[in-house]
């Protein structure tokens, strides 16, 4: 029986289709995408702007957008290895699996845990070998909630006890970072931002945008009025017996700038001034630096004892002048 050109063609097609069938479908075998569904019945979806034939819907079944099976536990289009029966939480995403590095704030559940942060959080001293790093799970030793975040609170309350997890340290005081910039003090741990932690007995390693605990110096027993003068506040605040001085910004109303000075100032914003000292810039640019810290004179107790003291003083002062920016030098005079 002789066969006509076209059924010849139409013959043609078919062998070659389903040569190249075996090379899409699916390894594990899934059904591949656009095969159609019962009866052979074509892929709906064949047009497509610029005459490209995009993937087909499907026949029949519960299909999802591109025509991505719907409730399909097996399947794994990552490629991730892991499919959403084995805990895959997005299956159109090689980053997100479980086991997958977890990046907190970043408002992704990479490691498919149901939350946005580390599953645990690694102290490494850097007096050790940078290779092979003494490693300490900080959240099992600070997360007193349990909510998987070290809050500042806790943090505070570990550096109270100790200004290192994993070595030996006097207590320490908070010193908060909000930038890149500045120094760290001596010996203490560092908790950055992004969740890692690390201890240091250096000075210059810095924490960016995170939070530094700073061992403070050996207890002398010093009370209150002691610790006034070792961390040489008298030099700018003394005053009569039971009284503290203020030097009040210019243009400030005094007496109501004194009304309820102590009551603004909280026992953690005392104590960062007692240990770390006031410094910054003026709006003009120029650089100053108050009073000195005192963390290496004064232990943690005699802070406290010392701030516990001036609660007991009452503030008096007077406006102080501000002195004018001086005129650049010229070079050339």
């Amino acid at each position: 029986m002789t066969q006509s050109p076209r059924s010849t063609l139409l013959a043609l097609a078919l062998a070659s289709f389903a040569a190249f069938a075996p090379a899409c479908g699916d390894d594990d075998g899934v059904t591949p995408i656009g095969t159609g569904g019962s009866g052979g019945e074509p892929p709906a979806g064949t047009g497509g702007a610029g005459g490209e034939e995009p993937a087909g819907t499907g026949g029949s079944g519960a299909t999802g957008a591109g025509g991505q099976p719907v409730g399909d536990e097996d399947s794994d289009h990552d490629r991730d290895g892991l499919t959403p029966r084995a805990g895959d939480c997005d299956d159109f995403n090689n980053t997100v699996h479980p086991g997958a590095e977890e990046r907190n704030f970043d408002a992704i559940d990479s490691d498919c845990d149901g939350s946005d942060a580390p599953g645990k959080t690694l102290v490494w001293s850097a007096d050790e070998d940078p290779a092979q790093p003494d490693l300490v799970d900080a959240l099992a030793l600070m997360d007193a909630d349990g909510d998987g975040q070290i809050s500042f609170e806790e943090f505070s309350a570990a550096c109270a006890e100790s200004a290192m997890l994993a070595g030996t340290a006097r207590p320490g005081v908070v010193q908060v970072h909000a930038s890149c910039s500045g120094n760290n003090s001596c010996r203490g741990m560092v908790y950055q931002s992004w969740n890692e932690l690390y201890e240091h007995s250096c000075r210059a390693v810095n924490g960016c945008e995170g939070w530094s605990c700073v061992e403070t110096a050996e207890d002398q027993d010093r009370d209150g009025p002691a610790a006034f003068k070792a961390a040489t506040c008298d030099h700018c605040h003394s005053a009569a017996a039971g009284k503290f001085s203020v030097k009040v910004p210019p243009g400030e109303d005094v007496s109501a700038f004194l009304a309820d000075f102590w009551e603004r100032r909280s026992d953690p914003y005392l104590q960062a001034i007692i240990a770390f000292g006031i410094d910054g810039a003026t709006p003009e640019g120029t650089a100053y630096a108050n009073m000195p810290g005192s963390y290496h004179v004064l232990s943690r107790s005699e802070m406290d004892r010392l701030i516990a003291y001036l609660r007991t003083l009452t503030p008096e002062g007077d406006n102080f002048e501000q002195v004018p920016t001086p005129d650049p030098i010229d070079p050339g005079n």
